[in-house]
């Protein structure tokens, strides 16, 4: 996945957004290309004490997002239902 400044500030901006949807009261979180995909490393405190995640993201998804709400949807729920979880 070949890169520019403006694909990697557009992806962070989604994935923050996403996250901001989520209604996540705290979190930390880092997105990287990873060949055809994207790596989205999380720390959040969705309930109580923080967990760590590693979200892989196909390469157009979050291009998806931008503009079709019911990618957005789908991949909200995904991460809501990971990042929400309470551990077994």
């Amino acid at each position: 996945m070949e890169l520019t400044v403006k694909q990697l500030s557009e992806a962070r901006d989604t994935v923050e957004s996403l996250l901001e949807q989520l209604g996540l009261r705290s979190y930390l979180f880092e997105v990287e290309p990873r060949g055809n995909h994207w790596e989205v490393r999380v720390e959040c405190a969705p309930n109580s004490g923080w967990q760590s995640s590693v979200l892989s993201v196909g390469e157009g998804w979050l291009d998806a997002c931008r503009i079709d709400n019911r990618a957005r949807g789908k991949l909200l729920d995904e991460w809501r239902e990971r990042l929400t979880a309470k551990p077994d």
